[in-house]
């Protein structure tokens, strides 16, 4: 009996005795590490570096990609809500200046999220572990084309 099977012997056991109930988390999916992907089958070796605050600038990079594409996603979600809102509004030309307003904050997240991969893909260790860069004028377009349909008016207007 291998050391493999005696820890899963042990681990079913537990489980059985209900040791593991209540436990915070319960239910969850355990919390995504940026950098796992880039660190392929080094994931532990860099797990223990980040939790000595050890981790190579490019993986600190990756976490801080990571956080920007959320808080793109997020602010992407809100510029949709709000088209939405202008869409069935009776005066949609109203909500003109806030929609613009999250397009610049947009634009400028975008610009720093992709100033933040292309520093990335400098320092990390190989082509293998790059990733591709956002391609902000075409999200900026489509969130452009967004705004003219929930304002009534052609895509073409605000080009």
């Amino acid at each position: 009996m291998g050391i493999d099977d005696v820890v899963e012997s042990r681990i079913l056991e537990a489980m059985e005795r209900g040791l593991f109930r209540g436990l915070p988390g319960e239910g969850k999916p355990l919390p995504a590490r940026p950098y796992e992907w880039a660190a392929g089958e080094n994931w532990l070796a860099f797990h223990l570096l980040e939790i000595n605050g050890l981790l190579p600038e490019w993986l600190e990079l990756a976490k801080e990609i990571h956080r920007d594409e959320e808080l793109l996603r997020a602010i992407e979600a809100e510029h949709e809500r709000l088209c939405g809102i202008a869409a069935s509004s009776s005066d949609p030309g109203r909500f003109r200046p806030a929609l613009e307003r999250f397009r610049a904050r947009y634009e400028a997240c975008a610009r720093q999220l992709r100033a933040r991969q292309e520093r990335f893909n400098a320092k990390a260790p190989g082509p293998a572990t790059q990733r591709p860069t956002i391609w902000v004028e075409y999200h900026l377009e489509r969130l452009r084309r967004r705004e003219a349909a929930a304002l009534g008016e052609s895509p073409q207007a605000d080009v």
